[in-house]
């Protein structure tokens, strides 16, 4: 039954990749629809050792900031080609916070639901039946 509120897209993420879902209207099944990945960050200047390259940093929470752009940036570019109106997203606790800090103004007024959990061993198969329960008929 459509409830003509819209597209939602649901992003599940870890520190190095997320699945971007898009559920065309409330209680569909959600079908994949990109994957992002995350590249290594760009060299930058560290004082004791000069250059470095970012992919040397074992730094987890370096990654998970420049993750958390390369995410965002995707969602902005689907944003600007209105794409989904709602948005819903799903990461452990840390990243889910770096995510929704991420948000520009336009995507976090989209943001209906966040949900800390970490679903990133979730097969592809399995994961539109736990998707599918966070899509529900937003208020207007």
């Amino acid at each position: 039954m459509a409830t003509g509120q819209g597209t939602t897209w649901v992003v599940v993420a870890d520190a190095h990749h997320a699945r971007i879902l898009e559920v065309e209207d409330a209680g569909m099944l959600p079908r994949m629809q990109s994957t992002v990945n995350a590249p290594p960050p760009g060299p930058r200047r560290s004082p004791e050792h000069g250059w470095t390259h970012g992919g040397d940093d074992p730094r987890p929470e370096v990654w998970e900031e420049h993750f958390t752009r390369v995410v965002v940036k995707a969602l902005e570019r689907g944003e600007a080609e209105n794409r989904f109106q709602h948005l819903v997203l799903v990461a452990p606790p840390k990243l889910l916070g770096l995510l929704r800090q991420g948000l520009s103004r336009g995507l976090a007024d989209r943001l209906r639901n966040s949900v800390p959990k970490d679903w990133a061993r979730i097969s592809d198969a399995e994961l539109p039946e736990l998707v599918r329960p966070l899509v529900e008929i937003w208020p207007r």
